[in-house]
């Protein structure tokens, strides 16, 4: 890959109008805090409350989708004549680790305490209701229904780049099924406009939950206080290793890192279920199971509309918001390296590698820290409240052998899954805000930088409001044209696909 034969040009009407809205967001809410926080509050309660039932309806009726996938006509077709570019155990292993952040070494350890001290229908604090899906809605959250909105719009994908022959990367292409030659004009630039500012929101909800992270880890072994400086550090410090990385010629570094990063999830949840209380770790997994199974219905449509306790929009909703922001970009990576893979062999394989790498995370993770709360090994309930979660859960990570030998590996997990993260979005990004790129042509260096400076800005100044319902309300607010965006998508590729590429089952 590379720049092609002098500068690639951007594309004006796509590239500064969510460059101008985002820096105007920021401007006003560090001008005026209260008056953003206020208003972040009001976009948070109407998007996941009053809109809640449309997220549930949509992410339930894609489940239908994935099914029809598996067991439909499409499901033996394959996405495109050539052989599979990797084994399947190497892309298994590719799609085990797709979609999932650093982020979720926090939530994995820490959300059991949320679902227990404020549970879900009705149930009292600490009760034996609460403790029953005190894991099993963590299941229920990073399963197949969160997961699954990276798969059917990935098998889209997948249709248009090897069946179809189209290299897609404006998501407004894809959209030509339904809405047709319009998504060629002002049409399709909205459409590309609304998805960068979704996946901008998305990721800047990632980067301000990382951030605290290793924030806390640094103040913990150097015994400094964490500040916002500090948080602001450290983005600042992912804003410039990017900066080096595309004018320095360092991307295979970065993809390096990337292979690294995953190797060392893994090094740690082996750790961690051998020095822990493993057989604990099995027994609450497998009643945490049978609880997500028998109630999965129920979780999938609880808004709580009578008790308005808020659960809902603050764990489900706002996860399934949170996915749908990466829904589009996460769907075209799989899509990427699932080339000859028949459409059945696609959604099984990306939908159960995905949850099974985030429930690896919950079973070792989130029961050892069940653990060290019932057995009394950290006061989790007074750190909360004096110092936040993110200082619980590295003080839950402090009880491991060898803690700081753990931290330290952590902090590096998470620094590298977020720099990555953004190297790869600040990619996607200048590609769909460039102008005519040419197959393998890198979009322009400045153009990439630009946008990594954007997010980093954007991921401070929702920190900079302090407290959670900032960050879920960027991944919420964000994630909504993204999810008109993929209906869109869906239903253009049941009109047009249905026709030409449904008709007869490929011959095995």
């Amino acid at each position: 890959m590379n720049e092609g034969q002098g500068s690639v040009k951007i594309d004006k009407k796509i590239f500064f109008p969510p460059l101008v809205l985002v820096s105007l967001i920021c401007a006003y809410i560090i001008k005026y805090p209260e008056a953003g926080s206020a208003t972040i509050n009001k976009v948070f309660a109407f998007v996941t409350g009053d809109l809640g039932w449309a997220y549930e309806l949509f992410v339930f009726a894609n489940l239908g989708i994935i099914l029809y996938f598996i067991f439909g006509k499409f499901a033996n077709k394959r996405l495109g004549d050539e052989k599979p570019e990797f084994s399947t155990l190497t892309w298994l292993g590719m799609l085990f680790s797709a979609g999932t952040t650093g982020t979720i070494l926090y939530w994995s350890s820490m959300e059991f305490y949320f679902f227990l001290t404020a549970p879900p229908f009705g149930a009292e604090p600490l009760s034996p209701e609460a403790w029953k899906y005190s894991l099993a809605f963590s299941f229920f959250d990073w399963g197949i229904s969160a997961y699954g909105l990276y798969v059917a719009v990935g098998v889209v994908f997948g249709y248009f780049f090897y069946v179809l022959k189209k290299d897609v990367f404006r998501p407004s292409t894809a959209c030509e099924g339904l809405l047709g030659e319009r998504v060629h004009g002002p049409l399709g630039k909205v459409i590309d406009i609304f998805y960068m500012i979704g996946i901008i929101a998305g990721v800047a909800t990632s980067i301000g939950l990382g951030t605290p992270i290793i924030s806390e880890i640094f103040t913990k072994l150097s015994g400094q206080p964490r500040t916002l400086a500090v948080d602001a550090v450290i983005i600042l410090i992912w804003t410039v290793i990017i900066a080096i990385s595309v004018y320095g010629g360092l991307e295979k570094g970065i993809a390096r890192l990337s292979n690294f990063r995953i190797y060392l999830g893994y090094a740690i949840l082996a750790l961690v279920a051998i020095l822990g209380p493993t057989a604990f770790m099995l027994n609450n997994t497998f009643d945490a199971l049978g609880v997500y199974l028998n109630d999965f219905l129920r979780m999938s449509f609880y808004t709580d509309a009578h008790l308005g306790t808020g659960f809902p929009q603050n764990w489900p909703i706002f996860f399934f918001a949170w996915f749908l922001a990466f829904a589009l970009s996460t769907g075209i990576y799989l899509a990427r390296i699932s080339k000859g893979r028949t459409v059945r062999e696609f959604t099984l394989g990306a939908t159960f590698s995905g949850v099974l790498c985030a429930f690896l995370y919950f079973a070792v993770l989130g029961n050892y820290s069940i653990d060290a709360f019932v057995n009394n090994k950290v006061d989790i309930g007074r750190i909360v409240e004096e110092s936040g979660g993110f200082r619980a859960a590295v003080e839950i990570w402090s009880t491991l052998p060898f803690s700081s030998v753990f931290l330290v590996a952590i902090l590096i997990l998470v620094f590298i899954s977020t720099a990555t993260s953004i190297n790869s979005i600040a990619y996607t990004l200048a590609m769909v805000s460039s102008n005519k790129l040419e197959k393998g042509q890198d979009p322009a260096k400045w153009n990439r930088l630009s946008w990594a400076i954007i997010i980093g800005g954007l991921s401070l100044t929702l920190m900079f409001l302090g407290g959670l319902t900032p960050l879920q309300t960027a991944a919420t607010a964000g994630s909504l044209p993204t999810m008109i965006i993929m209906a869109i998508i869906l239903i253009g590729f049941f009109k047009t696909a249905g026709k030409s590429w449904g008709e007869e089952s490929d011959k095995q």
